[in-house]
């Protein structure tokens, strides 16, 4: 559930980024790789050096994401802990939206959040996914269809099933953005910040809940 949230934030964030910042992405960094080597040999360093930034704040941001994942918790408040720093940081995002940032810091931002979220919310089930970038979540899902057809192996059917969920959540997420919020970057950042906040209180009421049972058997 909650990487199936966080892949439904990740389209909706590149669906702003893509509109307010001359088609740039924060999750799909092979995409910011080829249209900064296009711009850069076609257009010279002026036009380019837009890209750079969010390529360093993903860079950044999945090396202390990766650090996080070394923090000594047991997984589940572990997992609970990461889902809050992702709350703080698109808190710190809509703030940056209402006080317009500028661009490149903005880009340096959510390229930091970007490589934060796709290291640690990375997992449907069993199954390892990409949270915001679908060319995997693709070819995964195409190969595991093979294999439940013709294999008759019904582990890759649930594999399937789980790539294609987060396909569908990053379009939803997307057109959620572009039509319901027009990929205003103050609501994106807020829908998104007030998603995780549910996902936390469920989380923290389901943890409760399982104690209590057990407390009492």
């Amino acid at each position: 559930m909650t990487t199936l949230a966080q892949t439904f934030i990740m389209g909706s964030i590149d669906a702003y980024t893509f509109q307010n910042f001359h088609g740039s992405f924060v999750s799909a960094q092979t995409g910011n790789l080829v249209v900064f080597a296009y711009e850069y040999a076609t257009k010279g360093w002026g036009t380019a050096y837009i890209r750079v930034p969010v390529l360093l704040g993903f860079l950044l941001g999945a090396f202390m994401s990766q650090a996080c994942k070394h923090i000594k918790l047991p997984a589940e408040r572990r997992f609970n802990l990461f889902l809050l720093f992702s709350i703080i940081f698109l808190g710190l995002l809509t703030l940056g939206a209402a006080f317009n940032l500028s661009m490149l810091n903005m880009l340096f931002s959510l390229g930091l959040f970007s490589g934060y979220e796709l290291t640690v919310f990375n997992k449907i089930g069993v199954t390892s996914v990409n949270n915001g970038i679908m060319t995997g979540n693709l070819k995964n899902f195409a190969n595991n269809v093979y294999e439940a057809i013709f294999s008759r192996d019904k582990s890759a059917l649930i594999k399937a099933s789980h790539f294609l969920s987060g396909i569908i959540m990053f379009v939803l997420g997307i057109m959620f953005s572009a039509y319901v919020l027009q990929a205003i970057g103050t609501e994106v950042f807020t829908a998104a910040f007030m998603i995780n906040i549910i996902l936390l209180m469920t989380l923290y009421i389901d943890y409760r809940m399982t104690n209590h049972q057990q407390t009492i058997s």
